[in-house]
């Protein structure tokens, strides 16, 4: 992932010369448009890929600290540069001794050292120095505290006494208005050694629910307090220990993902060769990862590491696509093919390998076992690098060439992507990566249709310009619609509707795709006060804050594909006529459940009057279901309104093979029919 305009011009000016035949393009309408929509039984297509629908992740917008993650802790580590204001923000030097996110509580005095540090992965302490009587820090989380009534609260905190401090420490959760304590719990002793202190803490049945809060840690001096590594959770996914936040996992199962690209996107190359994703920093306890600076303006915990990605995985039932460093990073420092460091890069590969699918006897695989997953993850497909075509060097196909070269002779049943034009190592897959405007976005419904001639064939902007001349799968590993801010409107999730369906028409070479990003925090912060908003990107699927979460108006529109998928794809043509280029339509079929899946966009602005006829079918019930997402094209969802765009379920009577129905304008709609075939 990179800028927008660097990563989508080119081809989109090319796809707007070329893509004239078949196109969908959304254009105003001067009167409803009447056609046919043809939908054959008897010649079915290709069959689709069980795989089809997943996720691309990487840590952008708080995806995973102050999102996905649970931990409410915002640098729990006091490791934090700090940000300025403007979207992402920049690291800057923090503006006084108390680390950012940390505050100073009745008299309280608090420096930093790096001194006496509990392990060397986390070599900052906190120093409080108590004046006699309460005082303490607090901590403002990832833009407050989530409370919420009856609920449990897990804090934990290594600590020690100096000074001649050996008194209590009492956690608490403290509303922002008043300081009402709404829930707290007490350790015993401070010990003069470090020691991990675990409490719970329970907030009442008439608690707010609330983000307006903070966590104290407080004690009775004088004398010095010492801590490391602060954390509070709340409830999690499944109860997981360092585990995930439930209401986005609930969301994102009901997209039904069948694979998640990890950690994909910019956050595996890194800033700088320091800041790469370096996956042996980020397995084992959390007290054992140092964490590192992000590429989006902010530092990473990592908390959420490796483990958690697998953990993610299982719970819900994905598979990992590996993302291998590639010996590249962001600001263009890299190794050539051939080099010592690139020799080392490949082994690191060949062991993160070995660390997902290995068997527990194998050195990495015993320390999966010991990170709580004793069973190998059924790995098939490893990408190498991400987005190298930036890398203007030229070194990718010497990199890649040596890093397949080894995963081959180590792996054979791995299928191998390539993340831009390679000569000397064919790839199983090549990843195109498509953000566009929804008009755009649109038009390339009709990417994938047809073979390019290899004299015409061209990558260019992150992509090829059309289906591969030898049949070559294509994984489509990011791609969006760019209009809503910071979640898309129902335009762009009409586009997106549209785009899926063209690659879901050609399924026979294209197996996976994902839309990106995923997820963003939604918290617009406050400029006045020097506090970033929550995003860096501005079109994201799944939205949410410290409490609430939601589903934007394109993720409505991937449940319904998701759950409207089918087996195989059908012969779906429909009659020219005028306005029906507004109109995109697809056709699959579930044969198990016998079930004729019809799936029409409707991006114009006037309504659509379109008669299905259903040819080579046997028996059609005469009862069916609509499935529609409609609404005004600029509407979004927020976390006030988190079903404004969302579908609505219709049952349609008198059904027969010939269908002539209404398509609102700016609308999507799922037909499911019941039919057998002749």
């Amino acid at each position: 992932m990179r800028n927008t305009k660097r990563c989508g011009r080119g081809l989109a000016f090319w796809l707007a010369g070329v893509l004239t035949v078949g196109c969908a393009v959304q254009r105003p309408l001067g009167a409803q448009v009447t056609t046919t929509l043809s939908v054959d039984l008897a010649q079915p297509g290709p069959a689709l890929s069980p795989s089809f629908f997943g996720f691309m992740t990487e840590e952008i917008n708080h995806a995973y600290d102050g999102g996905l993650y649970a931990e409410l802790i915002q640098n729990r580590s006091f490791q934090d540069p700090g940000r300025g204001p403007g979207p992402g923000g920049r690291p800057g030097p923090p503006p006084s001794p108390v680390p950012p996110h940390w505050f100073e509580v009745d008299g309280a005095k608090v420096t930093t050292v790096r001194d006496d540090a509990v392990t060397p992965a986390l070599p900052v302490t906190l120093v409080a120095d108590l004046p006699a009587g309460d005082s303490g820090v607090a901590n403002d989380g990832y833009w407050g505290i989530p409370v919420k009534p009856d609920t449990t609260y897990r804090a934990s905190f290594y600590a020690r006494g100096a000074n001649g401090f050996a008194g209590a420490v009492t956690a608490s959760i403290r509303s922002d208005a008043d300081g009402t304590v709404l829930a707290k719990a007490t350790t015993a002793a401070v010990s003069a050694n470090w020691t991990k202190y675990t409490l719970t803490l329970t907030t009442g049945h008439d608690a707010p629910a609330t983000t307006a809060a903070r966590f104290h840690l407080s004690a009775r001096g004088p004398g010095q307090l010492r801590l490391s590594l602060v954390s509070l959770f709340p409830p999690t996914y499944q109860n997981a220990a360092n585990g995930l936040r439930p209401d986005l996992m609930a969301l994102m199962a009901a997209m039904r993902p069948k694979f998640i690209r990890l950690p994909g996107g910019n956050y595996l190359e890194g800033g700088r060769f320091a800041d790469r994703f370096n996956w042996k920093q980020m397995i084992g306890p959390v007290e054992q990862r140092p964490g590192h600076m992000g590429c989006w303006g902010y530092r990473s915990s990592d908390g959420f590491g490796l483990p958690e990605y697998l953990l993610w995985c299982k719970q819900l039932g994905a598979e990992p696509v590996l993302g291998l460093f590639a010996g590249y990073v962001l600001n263009g420092d890299h190794f050539r093919g051939g080099s010592p460091e690139m020799a080392i890069y490949t082994q690191e590969a060949l062991e993160e390998i070995e660390y997902v699918m290995g068997p527990a006897t194998s050195e990495w695989g015993a320390k999966r076992v010991a990170d709580g997953f004793p069973e190998p993850f059924p790995l098939r497909y490893v990408e190498i690098g991400n987005e190298d075509w930036f890398d203007r060097s030229g070194s990718y196909d010497g990199r890649f060439t040596q890093m397949a070269t080894a995963i081959r002779a180590r792996y054979p049943q791995l299928k191998i992507i390539a993340s831009a034009p390679v000569k000397s190592f064919k790839p199983d897959l090549y990843d195109d990566h498509f953000y566009r405007s929804a008009r755009e976005l649109t038009r390339m419904t009709t990417l994938y249709d047809k073979a390019t001639a290899p004299t015409n064939m061209a990558f260019n902007g992150g992509g090829w310009n059309g289906r591969q001349p030898d049949g070559m799968p294509t994984f489509v590993g990011e791609w969006a619609a760019q209009e809503g801010t910071p979640t898309p409107n129902l335009r762009s999730a009409l586009a997106d509707a549209a785009f899926i369906m063209g690659l879901e028409r050609n399924a026979d070479v294209i197996p996976m795709q994902c839309y990106a990003p995923l997820l963003v925090n939604v918290n617009p912060g406050d400029q006045a006060k020097g506090q970033p908003r929550g995003w860096q990107w501005n079109t994201n699927l799944i939205g949410y804050d410290a409490l609430r979460s939601f589903g934007s108006a394109s993720y409505w529109a991937q449940v319904m594909l998701a759950e409207n998928q089918g087996d195989t794809v059908l012969s779906a043509r429909l009659a020219p006529a005028p306005g029906a280029d507004a109109i995109v339509a697809t056709a699959t079929w579930d044969k198990a459940a016998g079930l004729v899946l019809v799936k029409v966009v409707n991006s114009g602005d006037q309504p659509a009057d379109l008669t299905l006829d259903l040819r080579g079918v046997g028996n059609v019930a005469a009862e069916a279901t609509a499935v529609v997402l409609s609404g005004a094209p600029d509407e979004v969802n927020t976390l006030d309104e988190p079903t404004k765009v969302s579908p609505k379920t219709e049952t349609l009577t008198n059904v027969s093979a010939t269908l002539r129905r209404t398509y609102p304008a700016h609308s999507f709609t799922i037909l499911r029919l019941k039919a057998t075939a002749r």
